[in-house]
């Protein structure tokens, strides 16, 4: 029974894997500095393919999912920006 659910969440985390590789690539995010406006339609496109997921969730697969993301969300932005930071070179920012 635990093999079963190592090998659902492998599969799952390869899946989830190669889904943000395609989206990044068609994004063009890590091809190099991105201008602001490339920025705000990212972030834009991000939010409305979240919102548009989150609301084919039944409840209260959805409600769960929108309190985890609401309690994580700060925290993971703030610890990718400091790993965007610490990518950059000094004095190219």
């Amino acid at each position: 029974m635990a093999k079963e659910g190592d090998e659902l969440l492998k599969e799952f985390v390869r899946r989830v894997n190669a889904l943000l590789e395609r989206l990044q690539k068609a994004a063009g995010v890590g091809e190099g500095p991105m201008n602001q406006a490339d920025l705000d339609v990212l972030a834009v496109a991000s939010v409305e393919l979240l919102t548009n997921t989150l609301a084919n969730m039944p409840e209260p697969m959805r409600g769960d999912r929108l309190r985890a993301l609401s309690v994580s969300l700060e925290a993971d932005v703030a610890k990718k920006r400091e790993r965007i930071e610490q990518s950059i070179p000094k004095g190219s920012a």
